[in-house]
């Protein structure tokens, strides 16, 4: 996809009965795709080159189904769009937001720094590639503006439907769900410091957080009915071709973070059932953190990243990422229990069902017996209706800009630093090429 330069930023505004309106801003590639090979084309005749993001948006803002996720009292309406031109800004309100009677009266502004100047946006969402996330983030902040910043960055296909439906949910403009909020801790710290300074509602976009799966999950595991938590393998590999890229491409060119950990690092299950388990009191972070890379040998970034954490006392995750290898289309986290496993569908970053395997009794079978497998099976789906997943964490911004919160109890902002200081760790160890990100050497650690 093409680099920041050509995107544009589209303007949601999130209303709730409280007169409460959260402003989200979107980036979008203008790359020419067919619609019909992501969506197969259900929602929106549109040009190609606005591909799934305008189905998301279109789906999301503009024919949203609030009571299927018990959202009546939130409204999610477009109310102006960034370009590096108005013109350009017009045609995409007057080509895709005519349809909508709140949505067409949306202001077209032909600059991202006339959006941050607008009185009317009180919140963005920053939807660009994760190494512009720290600059974008902090522009708007000092605008003073709350922010939803995304984790993931563009990288292919699924990028874009991901950047559109993290417009105004949660999932960024990629089909990564587990990218990092900044490039590293230290560009996180000032982000969080500036807006406590200035008293403002800053998370970041961790969709699967607020999907109904996630909940599900939760009150079974946490219930403690199959025993603790031993251990967690959670992988989120996509074979992206990078030998046919160029070395400047944003997947594998290491200035741009590319590489399987901060692409696809696959923490989003992993901090939900660990960092947020009861049994971590404390919210502690890991104890310790083990990590590999792989090195991809034309760029230097990871092909292939593993990384283990341990959380003592509660249990340990085995995580892994790569860019040239397909993770398994059937189960790609499991959770194992003391009397049971928990096989969550493919895939990583948008699952919509599990299945618990209840191990069999203790007791060693007879000689040639099969021991009996009890397998327990719940479907958490997704509506389409419901902008494929993206609303959920748009639902959750606004209620807690409308209640007066600076940040998410389920997604709070100790949560992404412990993250960040993960991924920083794992790329210290592994020899990642870039050590330092755009606020300067760590000033220090969790």
């Amino acid at each position: 996809m093409g680099n920041h330069r050509d995107r544009q930023v589209l303007q949601l505004l999130s209303t709730s009965k409280c007169l409460s309106r959260i402003l989200t801003t979107i980036w979008f590639s203008r790359h020419r795709r067919n619609l019909s090979n992501f969506y197969q084309g259900k929602l929106v005749a549109a040009s190609s080159e606005q591909t799934l993001l305008i189905c998301d948006v279109l789906m999301l803002l503009i024919r949203p189904s609030r009571i299927s996720r018990n959202a009546s009292d939130v409204q999610h309406i477009v109310t102006a769009v960034g370009s590096r031109s108005i013109p350009s800004a017009q045609k995409f309100i007057n080509d895709i937001l005519s349809s909508s009677t709140e949505s067409k009266s949306a202001t077209p502004y032909g600059s991202y720094d006339g959006v941050f100047a607008d009185k009317n946006v009180d919140a963005v969402y920053i939807g660009t590639p994760h190494t512009m996330h720290y600059e974008n983030t902090k522009a708007a902040l000092l605008a003073g503006k709350h922010v939803l910043c995304e984790k993931v960055s563009d990288c292919g296909e699924l990028s874009a439907g991901r950047v559109l439906g993290g417009l105004a949910l949660m999932l960024p403009v990629t089909s990564s769900p587990a990218q990092p909020f900044t490039f590293d801790l230290t560009e996180l710290d000032e982000l969080i410091k500036i807006a406590k300074e200035k008293h403002l509602f800053l998370m970041e976009a961790v969709w699967t957080r607020f999907h109904p799966i996630a909940y599900k999950l939760q009150e079974i595991i946490f219930s403690g009915k199959y025993g603790k938590v031993k251990r967690i393998f959670a992988d989120l590999s996509m074979n992206i071709k990078p030998d046919e890229k160029e070395l400047t491409d944003r997947m594998i060119a290491p200035e741009l973070g590319g590489g399987g950990l901060l692409d696809l690092g696959p923490y989003p299950m992993t901090m939900l059932l660990m960092h947020q388990h009861p049994d971590n009191k404390t919210k502690a972070s890991p104890s310790s953190i083990s990590g590999h890379m792989i090195p991809y040998k034309r760029t230097g970034v990871d092909g292939h990243s593993t990384w283990i954490l341990e959380w003592e006392d509660i249990g340990v995750a085995i995580c892994t990422a790569s860019i040239t290898t397909q993770m398994s289309s059937e189960t790609s986290v499991i959770v194992q229990l003391d009397s049971a496993e928990v096989h969550i569908d493919f895939p990583t970053y948008r699952p919509e069902g599990f299945t618990i395997v209840e191990r069999p009794s203790s007791a060693a079978p007879k000689e040639g017996e099969v021991p009996a497998v009890k397998r327990i099976r719940y479907d958490c789906p997704i509506p389409e209706t419901d902008g494929r997943g993206m609303q959920y964490q748009a639902d959750e911004v606004a209620r807690c800009i409308r209640d007066g919160k600076k940040e998410s109890e389920r997604c709070d902002l100790a949560e992404s630093r412990i993250v960040m200081h993960v991924f920083d760790e794992v790329r210290r160890q592994g020899g990642y090429p870039v050590k330092v990100g755009k606020a300067g050497p760590s000033k220090g650690s969790l």
